[in-house]
């Protein structure tokens, strides 16, 4: 049995493009999903359906991915406080991206960072 996904549920490459251009372009505040499909104006749903089909993510586990990326930069430069790193990162406090982090990189900011030190 051959699955075949419809092709109207599917991102064309430049949509695709645009939607992480602009998840990075805002991922330092609290950009919504349906911000991200206006943007490339598709519907909430169909964008969430065809973004996962696409990456094999959902939207909000990319955006994530984005975020923690960038306080991975912000951590290997190891000037900024934890605090201000989530805040330029886009999460809403301290403790949000500390759980964040953990559960996407598997270790607690500190810890990574601490394994990380290129000094």
């Amino acid at each position: 049995m051959c699955l075949r996904v419809d092709s109207r549920s599917q991102l064309v490459p430049i949509q695709l493009r645009r939607a992480v251009e602009y998840i990075r372009q805002h991922a330092d505040r609290p950009v919504t999903i349906k911000e991200v499909a206006a943007s490339i104006e598709l519907s909430d749903s169909h964008f969430r359906r065809a973004f996962k089909i696409a990456t094999g993510v959902s939207p909000h586990r990319w955006l994530l991915g984005v975020r923690v990326g960038e306080a991975q930069k912000l951590l290997k430069e190891g000037v900024v406080p934890l605090a201000e790193i989530a805040l330029v990162t886009g999460f809403g406090d301290q403790s949000h991206f500390s759980r964040t982090f953990q559960k996407v990189i598997g270790v607690s900011p500190r810890v990574w960072q601490r394994d990380h030190d290129l000094q």
